[in-house]
């Protein structure tokens, strides 16, 4: 896979729920209901796989807990590609909207301890 992330991808291993996904404020898709599973994670975004297929440009709100020792980060999350991987699973990347400088510096320090 080619790298598309400005910063290292980390594998991790952690499970969300989308219910809603909105674009523009207008578009809606909600009652969605459907698990994902988060496969890496970077101070820019996750990279995560579905069952569903879900549309390049909706966002959707993921409240995610990279390890115990660091705070919960819930954020706005655009999905910006996709890919099947299989007839039932498909690969999504998607970006932070709307991360504080301060999370993602905690992000980039997770990726300094997990490199070592």
């Amino acid at each position: 896979m080619d790298e598309k992330r400005i910063d290292k991808r980390i594998p991790i291993g952690m499970s969300l729920s989308i219910s809603d996904l909105y674009k523009d404020g207008v578009d809606a898709i909600v009652d969605l209901e459907s698990s994902i599973q988060v496969t890496d994670i970077s101070s820019h975004g996750i990279g995560f796989i579905s069952k569903c297929i879900l549309p390049i440009g909706y966002y959707f709100i993921a409240d995610i807990e990279v390890s115990n020792n660091l705070p919960q980060i819930i954020t706005d999350v655009r999905i910006v590609r996709s890919s099947a991987i299989d007839r039932e699973n498909y690969h999504y990347g998607a970006q932070f909207v709307s991360v504080s400088p301060s999370v993602k510096k905690m992000l980039q320090t997770f990726e300094e301890d997990t490199a070592v």
